[in-house]
C-alpha cells in the first residue's frame, strides 16, 4: 500500500536521512515522499497533494511552524491530515502543548531515531486511515440524508386526505386527496364499508378509539396507523390528526386530516440505520485511537527493555542521553572455560538454549542486587554496579552477585536436575574503579561502559580459576571487612603489570545467612542499606 508523506524541514540532511529510512524499511507501506523547505511551501504542498501525514520541523523559515499547523488545520481540504512535529531539546513543554492545541497529533525528538520514527509514522498512518474512512462514511451518509430531505420536501407538498365527520361519527365529506390516499372515492368507500365511523366493517380500526378520545378530551389528537391490505392499499403508514370543531362548548364536527407518511417512515428507518452505521464508524475510530495509544506504549516499553529506565526516559524526553563519568563503579565479567571446544558436540539450538538458561538466572541475580546488565558477547556476560544511578554499595552488590552466580553454576544439578544442562565451568572477575557510561549508535541503541576499569575487570576474569570469584585489590579494599578473601599475590596481567588479586570464598560467617555464605543476613543488609 502506497502512502504519501510530506517532509517539511529546512535542513536537507534531515530530509535525506528520513527519506533513506523510509525507502529502506520493508514494511506494509511504500512511501511517496514530498519535500518542503519552508513554511509557505509546506502549506502549499499540503493543499496541492493532500498527503497522508506531514513531518514538520519545529523551526521553519518564512512561516513559523505553529502558524503552518494553524493554516493547515483551518483549511477544509487539509484539516484532517495528521501532523508529527520534529522538535529539539530546547523546545519547551508549553510550546509542545501549543502545537497539540493547534492540531498536531504527535511529536518526535531530533536527532531522528529510526525505531521511534516508524512507530510514530505507523501510529499516524493508522489514524489517517481511520479519519479517511470516517470521512468517506460521513460523505455517503450526508449524501443519503440530502436525498432523503429532498424526498421529504416532495412528500410534504402532496395533497392530504381530508374527511369531515359529525359528532356522531357520520362521514359527511372527503376531498380528492382521499381517493388518492385509499384508491376509492368517498362514495365507493361508504358503499363498501358503511357511512358511520363506528359501524364500519373494518377490523382493528384505530381511528374509532381516537375519535372517542377526541370527543372526551375535546382537543386535537395525532396518531399513526399502519394500514395493510385495506381497499386498494397493500401497505401504508398514515398519520391522522383529529381536530374538533366547536359551536359554543359543544363539538359539532371533527375534521380528520390524513397524510401518507410511508416514505417518511422509510426515511426514518433509513436514517436510523445510517445513524447506527455512523455510530459504529465513530466507535471504530475511537478503537483505532486506542490501538494507536497501545502501539505507542509498546514502543516505549520496548525502548525501556533495551535500555536502563533512566536512560530510556532521557531519550524519550530529550532525544539523546549524555555520557556520564563515574568515579566509582564495579564491573563483573563471567566466561565459560572450554566453551568453544565443548560446543563441537552440541547443535546450535542446544548451545543457545543452554546460554539462555544460564544467562536468565544471571539476569535474575544481578537485578536483585541493583546491578545493571550491559551485554553478552558469545559466552561472556558483563554487568556493572553503580551505573546509571550512582550508589556507594556497588562493590558489595557486584561481589554478592558474583558469589551467587558461581554458587548456582557449581551446584547446577541440585538447582535444575531435569534440564541436563552442560557442566560448563565458570570464571568470574571483578574490579572497581572509574569509568564512562552512555548510549552509542543511532539505529540500534546500546548502553555501554568504557575505561581501564572495564579492561582490568576482564583481566580479573581471565586470571580466575574455574568455580571461583576473583577480585582486584581495588575491590578488596572496599569489601574486606565483610567477606572472607584469600590473597593470591601480585599476578601479571596483559599491558598492566602485576596487580593484587584475591579469591572471595564467601561472606564472613557473622554476616552470612546460609551455609554457602552467599546470602547476607539481616545485620549485613542493614549495613548495606546504610552505605
Amino acid at each position: 500500500m502506497q502512502k504519501t508523506i510530506l517532509i517539511a524541514d529546512d535542513e536537507k540532511i534531515t530530509i535525506h536521512l528520513i527519506e533513506k529510512y523510509l525507502k529502506t524499511e520493508k514494511g506494509s507501506y511504500e512511501f511517496n515522499i514530498i519535500k518542503a523547505f519552508d513554511g509557505k511551501q509546506t502549506v502549499d504542498s499540503a493543499i496541492a497533494f493532500k498527503p497522508d501525514i506531514i513531518l514538520l520541523d519545529w523551526n521553519m523559515p518564512l512561516i513559523p511552524s505553529l502558524e503552518v499547523i494553524k493554516k493547515i488545520k483551518e483549511n477544509k481540504k487539509t484539516h484532517n491530515i495528521p501532523i508529527i512535529v520534529e522538535i529539539t531539546s530546547n523546545v519547551s513543554a508549553n510550546e509542545i502543548k501549543k502545537a497539540f492545541e493547534l492540531g498536531a497529533v504527535d511529536f518526535i525528538k531530533k536527532p531522528i531515531n529510526k525505531i521511534e520514527l516508524f512507530a510514530r509514522i505507523n501510529a499516524a498512518l493508522k489514524l489517517s486511515d481511520a479519519i479517511r474512512m470516517t470521512e468517506y462514511q460521513k460523505e455517503r451518509i450526508d449524501s443519503h440524508i440530502e436525498e432523503l430531505n429532498k424526498l421529504s420536501l416532495i412528500i410534504k407538498q402532496t395533497d392530504n386526505a381530508v374527511i369531515i365527520f359529525s359528532a356522531e361519527g357520520d362521514i359527511e365529506w372527503a376531498n380528492e386527496g382521499f381517493r388518492r390516499m385509499y384508491g376509492l372515492t368517498i362514495q365507493e368507500f361508504t358503499a363498501k364499508y358503511g357511512s358511520n365511523l363506528f359501524e364500519l366493517n373494518i377490523p382493528d380500526l384505530k381511528i374509532q378509539n381516537k375519535f372517542k378520545e377526541t370527543l372526551e378530551k375535546k382537543r386535537s389528537l395525532t396518531f399513526t396507523s399502519h394500514i395493510i391490505n385495506f381497499g386498494a392499499i397493500k401497505e401504508k403508514w398514515i398519520q391522522t390528526t383529529l381536530t374538533p370543531i366547536f359551536e359554543g362548548k359543544q363539538i359539532q364536527k371533527i375534521v380528520a386530516i390524513e397524510t401518507d407518511i410511508t416514505k417518511q417512515k422509510q426515511i426514518e428507518m433509513d436514517l436510523r440505520k445510517l445513524t447506527e452505521q455512523l455510530k459504529k464508524t465513530n466507535e471504530e475510530l475511537i478503537r483505532q485511537k486506542e490501538l494507536i495509544q497501545e502501539e505507542r506504549k509498546k514502543t516505549e516499553t520496548l525502548l525501556e527493555n533495551i535500555l536502563p529506565h533512566h536512560i530510556a526516559s532521557q531519550l524519550k524526553t530529550l532525544g539523546y542521553a549524555k555520557p556520564r563519568n563515574y568515579k566509582r563503579a564495579t564491573v563483573m565479567f563471567t566466561d565459560f572455560k572450554g566453551f568453544t571446544k565443548s560446543c563441537e558436540h552440541l547443535t546450535p539450538d542446544q548451545i543457545v538454549d543452554a546460554l539462555h538458561s544460564f544467562f536468565s538466572v544471571f539476569d535474575e541475580i544481578v537485578v536483585k542486587h541493583y546491578v545493571e546488565k550491559i551485554k553478552t558477547i558469545g559466552d561472556a556476560y558483563m554487568c556493572v554496579g553503580g551505573v546509571p544511578l550512582r550508589n556507594r554499595s556497588n562493590p558489595f552488590d557486584v561481589t554478592l552477585a558474583g558469589l551467587q552466580i558461581q554458587h548456582f553454576m557449581n551446584n547446577l544439578d541440585k538447582f535444575d536436575p531435569e534440564k541436563k544442562l552442560p557442566r560448563w565451568k565458570l570464571r568470574v572477575g571483578i574490579h572497581t574503579g572509574p569509568l564512562v557510561a552512555g548510549v552509542v549508535g543511532k539505529i540500534k541503541f546500546a548502553y555501554d561502559v568504557w575505561g581501564d576499569t572495564v579492561n582490568i575487570a576482564k583481566r580479573m576474569e581471565s586470571a580466575d580459576e574455574v568455580g571461583r570469584v576473583n577480585i582486584s585489590g581495588a575491590t578488596y579494599k572496599y569489601i574486606k571487612e565483610y567477606f572472607d578473601c584469600e590473597y593470591r599475590g601480585k599476578i601479571e596481567i596483559k599491558n598492566r603489570g602485576k596487580i593484587d588479586m584475591y579469591f572471595v570464598n564467601g561472606i564472613k560467617e557473622e554476616y552470612a545467612e546460609d551455609e554457602a555464605r552467599t546470602i547476607p543476613n539481616e545485620k549485613f543488609r542493614k549495613i548495606l542499606n546504610s552505605l
